[in-house]
């Protein structure tokens, strides 16, 4: 697995390349968290070149989402292949997870919360 890192403001986009397996979710927590530490608003995971997640990636973003949103940090998927949706989907995860067909679909959606936020 691979892990490059793009800020978008106050956002982070945190690109996977390759397969999220066992090991990989400590890597990929770990990357995630000090992102976050060091100021990270929201994390879009573009999952666009992610081949294969098996139940241990699925339950190490499950965690990680859960431990963002006590941080107030929004969690993103973007990208997510026909066999990633499809894991999504079996588990009933659709519903859980905020899933964006593109990374900048994601990236307006924060910028129009942040709008929002702001208007009164």
């Amino acid at each position: 697995m691979d892990i490059s890192v793009k800020h978008q403001n106050e956002n982070v986009v945190v690109q996977i390349s390759g397969s999220i397996l066992g090991e990989d979710r400590i890597q990929l927590s770990d990357k995630i968290q000090e992102l976050v530490d060091s100021g990270g608003k929201n994390v879009i995971l573009n999952l666009k070149n992610v081949d294969l997640m098996d139940s241990v990636g699925l339950g190490m973003l499950v965690a990680l989402r859960g431990s963002l949103m006590r941080s107030e940090v929004r969690l993103l998927l973007s990208n997510v292949d026909r066999s990633v949706k499809s894991l999504l989907a079996i588990t009933k995860l659709t519903n859980v997870f905020d899933l964006y067909d593109t990374e900048d679909e994601a990236l307006a959606d924060l910028e129009d919360e942040d709008k929002d936020r702001f208007m009164v």
